[in-house]
């Protein structure tokens, strides 16, 4: 007869909350690998009717094996509905494939599979015995961003947030600097909402393909205009009233980050606006949600790069003799500085 061990099993109890804690961490890459073999098979390519798991194998050219073990998995995370034994994309989840919609994820989903590759790596990145993947580095330069449906979407949303707060500081007849805004869609909305003389959106030399595009009136009015540049090197004459920045620094190591408010400040009227919005991350760099895990994705993609903490930047701009005048926190946070600088200092 085994007597039972008390102690063990005692220790076992304490021991099992923290391995389902970690375990689950450990393998939620399952449930992408999913979705995104579900998106290689073509399983969202049709998503208007109902199937059976033997429907389903024929379209996708699998067994019906798979093709239950697949279909079942997604009901398991919540993305198929199933009714009577046939299988629907959730309705609302469905609108994300619709091809021409503006809104399909799919090609989103499948650039997934290139960061899973990456980040499969990124201890040997983090030692210097892995490279880089360039490509991965660059997929949203060039206009690449346009091919991210999804992650426009949600772009478009948090700068709907920012917009109005933005736009607020802007005066009739001032001249705005955009560091790196290529895009344009600050410079679009900002020209239709306020009254501003014209927006300076500066650079890369690939990178203004969609602003080309959304501000092609504003562009032959003279009130947006493109300037190839380094943010961290360019100065204009005469400096501008407002210089903005969105979600740039994340992309630089630190003495670039520097460089590049060196830069701004220079570019900058006395008295003039420093408009940031940049991705949260708390004092101790531990939080809000995702975004410490966002800062890894930067150094994956950019040697040395992260995302400073607010209170970094906020202090490193200070430093350079402007004064915090407004500062929110909302899905992006957004900080106003005045450049304390008189035309009597220079």
């Amino acid at each position: 007869m085994h007597l039972v061990n008390i102690e063990a099993q005692v220790k076992d109890r304490q021991v099992e909350p923290a391995w389902n804690d970690i375990f689950t961490k450990l393998t939620s890459f399952r449930q992408s690998t999913v979705i995104l073999a579900a998106t290689e098979l073509g399983y969202f390519d049709k998503i208007e009717k109902q199937e059976t798991f033997s429907e389903i194998a024929q379209r996708l050219g699998i067994n019906d094996v798979a093709a239950s073990v697949l279909i079942r998995a997604l009901v398991s995370i919540g993305i198929v509905e199933e009714h009577l034994s046939l299988y629907k994309v959730r309705p609302d989840i469905a609108e994300l494939f619709v091809e021409g919609s503006g809104y399909d994820i799919r090609f989103n989903i499948l650039a997934i599979k290139k960061e899973l590759e990456i980040w499969s790596q990124i201890a040997g990145i983090m030692k210097g015995e892995k490279y880089r993947d360039d490509s991965y580095s660059r997929e949203l330069f060039d206009g690449g961003i346009e091919k991210f449906e999804g992650l426009g979407l949600l772009n478009r949303l948090d700068a709907e947030q920012m917009i109005p707060q933005v736009a607020s500081f802007i005066q009739s007849g001032d001249r705005v600097l955009d560091i790196g805004g290529g895009e344009g869609y600050y410079a679009n909305r900002l020209s239709l909402l306020t009254e501003l003389q014209r927006v300076d959106i500066l650079d890369i030399p690939t990178g203004f393909s969609i602003s080309k595009r959304v501000n092609k009136d504003y562009l032959t009015q003279n009130r947006v205009n493109h300037i190839q540049g380094d943010a961290r090197s360019f100065t204009a004459a005469p400096p501008y009233d407002v210089v903005l920045m969105n979600e740039l620094t994340e992309l630089f190591n630190k003495t670039d980050k520097h460089l590049i408010l060196d830069n701004a400040v220079a570019n900058l009227k006395p008295n003039g606006l420093l408009i940031m919005t940049k991705f949260p991350l708390n004092t101790k760099g531990t939080g809000p949600g995702r975004f410490p895990l966002f800062s890894v994705r930067m150094l994956m993609k950019f040697e040395d790069a992260y995302l400073e903490t607010d209170q970094e930047l906020a202090e490193w701009v200070q430093n350079r003799n402007l004064q915090l005048v407004y500062a929110s926190e909302q899905n992006r946070t957004l900080m106003v500085f005045k450049n304390l600088r008189t035309e009597n200092s220079l």
